[in-house]
């Protein structure tokens, strides 16, 4: 955290765009109390250096009681440094960021669209993993196990009757017969892994009947793309059905001992141009360099007119703890990853932490993808004003943000883990503190 941030509280640190907002900074150090009268304060729009430089712009401001009141007109969306003179050559720089009226209505959430537990190949119950996705600072997540959709219902009803701010949602990564790609059901009513385990002979009649129906112009490789993308299609469609969120995986993903990426590049084209799904994986819980070729695969695809559809940054984690057992069966088969599970995620800008508006606000391109490697600055992915307004909350909103959700974390893990009561009671005392903050940092 900014060592800013320990010392000054500024608030609100969202305000709308071309109007006058009026912001307090309080001074928790007494050293850094200004003695009460004006107070200069310079203000710096990011994206307009020509004018600071031709036109320095500085705000009405004063302190009374340990309290700096400013009050200025934002003219644009961007974010504006604000140096502060506290003492003669003392000055604190704080940030806030203006929003045109479309953002500004919206909050962002931490999230996670892909991860496992041990209900397939994972290494801890939903349970425990819901407590560290809380701890880490995530407002809401999915339980994606293989084939398997129970894991969001699990650790939803461990939780039953206690005010966890966490939003579990379930879902599954499906892998349809004969079909390579990877597909997260995000949300969805019901499981579509399900349905083809119980009737496969429907799945493959109804693959066969969309093979017959697709467009003749379509050039594939050979029969193998043909049913692939054939079967890709039913399970985009039973997605929407279920009301879910139809998630595109790692398609650069490197498997069979590092063989071959995951989807051949065609069928990935192929997807791309015609918006089969409802999101694509930019970034995911594999290498750097099996990153790298998504994101490049996706600018090449921006650039020739077809890369415009919604980003999600997903984990797939397999465990919330850094290290498995040494003679782990899941180190020797890949899953095992030495990095964080909380290192690749996505921040959802929407209504509210509700599961059909996160859904709605991802459809809707209001989401950016995160990477952060240990070690790295985090990178964060998407539309420019996402990016630029994003790389301003995980500087100046998400740290303050974590060490709520932090505690609250630590408090579901006593109850998974020891069974505390009096954990319970706590977790129902402190809910609704992240809405607290949100309402005196973006609301006001």
């Amino acid at each position: 955290m900014r060592r800013e941030l320990h010392y000054f509280d500024i608030y609100p640190k969202v305000v709308p765009a071309f109007k006058s907002s009026a912001i307090k900074i309080k001074c928790r150090e007494n050293y850094f109390k200004p003695k009460d009268g004006p107070i200069k304060v310079r203000v710096i729009p990011m994206s307009e250096f020509i004018k600071v430089m031709l036109n320095p712009s500085e705000a009405e401001a004063y302190s009374e009681d340990g309290i700096i009141h400013i009050t200025y007109h934002f003219e644009k969306e961007q974010e504006y440094r604000l140096k502060v003179q506290i003492k003669e050559n003392e000055w604190a720089e704080l940030s806030v960021y203006a929003l045109e009226e479309d953002l500004y209505k919206l909050i962002p959430l931490k999230g996670e669209t892909h991860a496992h537990t041990n209900i397939s190949d994972g290494w801890e119950s939903p349970e425990v993993v819901a407590a560290y996705y809380r701890k880490a600072g995530f407002d809401f997540m999915v339980i994606s196990d293989h084939k398997k959709y129970q894991g969001g219902e699990i650790a939803r009803e461990f939780y039953k009757g206690v005010n966890i701010d966490l939003e579990i949602i379930s879902g599954e990564e499906i892998h349809a017969p004969l079909n390579p790609v990877h597909i997260v059901n995000f949300g969805g009513s019901f499981s579509i892994s399900e349905l083809i385990e119980k009737d496969q002979n429907s799945y493959s009649k109804a693959v066969q009947e969309i093979i017959t129906s697709l467009d003749s112009s379509y050039d594939f490789v050979d029969d193998k793309e043909q049913y692939v993308y054939a079967s890709c299609l039913w399970v985009y469609d039973k997605i929407k059905e279920a009301g879910g969120l139809s998630i595109f995986c790692h398609p650069h993903a490197l498997v069979g001992g590092m063989e071959a990426y995951n989807v051949q590049d065609t069928l990935i084209t192929l997807q791309f141009k015609n918006k089969c799904f409802d999101a694509l994986e930019l970034v995911g819980g594999r290498s750097p360099a099996e990153n790298n070729m998504q994101l490049a695969f996706y600018l090449s695809a921006c650039k020739k007119g077809y890369g415009n559809f919604s980003i999600v940054g997903g984990s797939d984690s397999h465990g919330v703890l850094s290290e498995p057992f040494p003679n782990s069966s899941l180190k020797e088969n890949g899953v095992y990853r030495p990095y964080g599970f909380d290192e690749i995620h996505t921040i959802v800008f929407a209504k509210s932490n509700e599961k059909a508006e996160i859904i709605s606000a991802i459809k809707n391109g209001y989401s950016v993808a995160i990477d952060k490697y240990k070690g790295e600055t985090a990178r964060v992915h998407g539309d420019y004003r996402l990016v630029s307004y994003g790389l301003f909350l995980l500087s100046e909103y998400f740290p303050l943000h974590h060490e709520i959700c932090y505690e609250e974390g630590r408090l579901m893990l006593q109850m998974a883990y020891d069974d505390l009561k009096c954990a319970a009671d706590e977790l129902n005392a402190k809910a609704g503190q992240v809405e607290d903050m949100i309402r005196k940092y973006m609301r006001q």
